[in-house]
């Protein structure tokens, strides 16, 4: 999925991105529906919706040769497109979320058929008050 139109079609909020974005291993109809959600989750918590960023970000995870367990802290590694809506918004207590396993955050539990539907790798949701943000790790097409 290409996300250059997507970024410009929600210039009602503040939009951040690198010069070049990278291509995500979803389809429009799996990944707005859950953008939509993570926006509403945002609005839920007390966020104005021109005061929200949402930030897309090439990301790289690197391969950690030393460690041969399941990362649990940590997205897995390879390359990824990072979609995040952060703002002055409570969206519960910082948590992590990955394909099979439950989570500890609330939202990310209320959002887990919509994050594996879109392909999500990895997510999670940091409270820094008064702000707060909820991140979303897609695969890079390759």
């Amino acid at each position: 999925m290409k996300l250059d139109a997507l970024l410009r079609a929600h210039g009602f909020m503040k939009v951040e991105r690198p010069p070049e974005i990278w291509e995500a291993d979803t389809e429009d109809t799996r990944f707005v529906p859950l953008l939509g959600e993570m926006i509403a989750a945002a609005l839920a918590g007390g966020g104005e919706l021109a005061e929200l960023t949402l930030n897309a970000s090439n990301v790289v995870v690197p391969v950690d040769d030393d460690d041969h367990s399941e990362r649990i802290d940590s997205p897995p590694s390879g390359d990824f497109v990072a979609i995040t809506v952060s703002g002055a918004t409570d969206l519960g207590p910082d948590g992590r979320w990955h394909p099979g396993r439950r989570s500890n955050a609330k939202l990310l539990e209320q959002l887990g058929d919509c994050l594996v539907v879109a392909g999500a790798r990895y997510a999670y949701v940091r409270r820094m008050p008064p702000k707060g943000s909820m991140t979303v790790f897609l695969a890079r097409t390759s």
